[in-house]
């Protein structure tokens, strides 16, 4: 059962849509689904390996997200930016990886990953 007090993240769920510039090819933008909201947020694994010639770190995380009809067909083909602040900077990029809905309709269990490069 998901726990409205363990909500205690802020995140977005963002979908990509292509727009097309003066030549016709297609740019990647990111468009927020809804609004943002409240989360929970869990490690799940990370690792890192050496792969050409630089370090590569990869984090997997578990959100879990109250339902709502504009999350219900959230994908792996959306992402998650967190935390959501002011300074678009500081937000991390978590690529979903799985969706799982929990209960019905009360909740989604969200499988995302952050790669990181050094």
């Amino acid at each position: 059962m998901l726990k409205r007090g363990e909500l205690d993240r802020r995140i977005s769920i963002e979908r990509r849509t292509d727009v097309r510039d003066e030549n016709g090819q297609p740019i990647p933008t990111w468009t927020r689904i809804g609004r943002a909201r409240w989360a929970s947020k869990f490690a799940v694994s990370g690792t890192e390996r050496f792969i050409s010639d630089q370090f590569v770190g990869r984090e997997q995380d578990e959100f879990h997200v109250g339902w709502t009809t504009d999350l219900a067909d959230v994908s792996p083909l959306d992402r998650i930016v967190y935390p959501v602040t002011l300074t678009p900077t500081d937000n991390e990029i978590f690529d979903i990886m799985a969706v799982h809905e929990m209960g019905w309709r009360e909740g989604l269990r969200i499988l995302a990953a952050r790669r990181a490069e050094t």
